[in-house]
C-alpha cells in the first residue's frame, strides 16, 4: 500500500497497490516513509519550540544580567555623586571656617591710628597756630 503526499502539504490520500496507476502526477510514499515524515515533521516542530524556549530563556539571562550590571553601575555612580556632594559640602565650611579664622578684627588698630593722626594733626594746628603769633608780619614791616 503506498500513500500520495505532497512535499508541503498533503492533498489527497489514495490507497493504490504496486503496478497500479496513479490517480495523480506526484510523489508517492510507502505508509512506513509517510509516518516516517510525518513523525519527523512534528519532532522538528517541537524541537524548534523547544530551542525557541531555551533561546529566549538564555537571552532572558543575559538581559536580567545586563540590566542588574547597569542597575549596579547607576547604584554606584549614585553613590559617587552624593560621595563628592559630601566632599564639597565639607570644603565649603572648611574654607568659612579658615575664613573665619584668617579675617582678624581690625577696627581696635584703625581707632588707634585715627586718635593717634587726629591727635598729632591737632598738635600740629595749635604749633603752627602759636607760632604764627611769634612770627614778624611781613605786610607790618617788623
Amino acid at each position: 500500500m503506498v500513500f500520495f503526499f505532497s512535499s508541503l502539504q498533503v492533498l489527497a490520500q489514495t490507497s493504490i497497490d504496486k503496478g497500479e496507476a496513479a490517480p495523480e502526477d506526484g510523489v508517492f510514499f510507502t505508509n512506513l516513509e509517510a509516518a516516517g515524515l510525518i513523525a519527523e515533521k512534528e519532532t522538528s516542530k517541537e524541537k524548534l519550540k523547544l530551542e525557541l524556549e531555551e533561546q529566549e530563556k538564555r537571552l532572558k539571562i543575559i538581559c536580567d544580567g545586563e540590566k542588574e550590571i547597569k542597575d549596579l553601575k547607576l547604584e554606584g555612580e549614585k553613590q559617587k555623586n552624593a560621595d563628592i556632594l559630601s566632599i564639597k559640602d565639607k570644603q565649603i565650611d572648611n574654607l568659612y571656617k579658615q575664613l573665619e579664622k584668617e579675617s582678624v578684627d581690625y577696627s581696635l588698630f584703625w581707632f588707634v591710628g585715627g586718635a593717634t593722626v587726629a591727635t598729632v594733626a591737632s598738635v600740629a594746628i595749635f604749633f603752627a597756630a602759636t607760632q604764627t603769633d611769634k612770627a614778624p608780619s611781613l605786610l607790618s614791616g617788623d
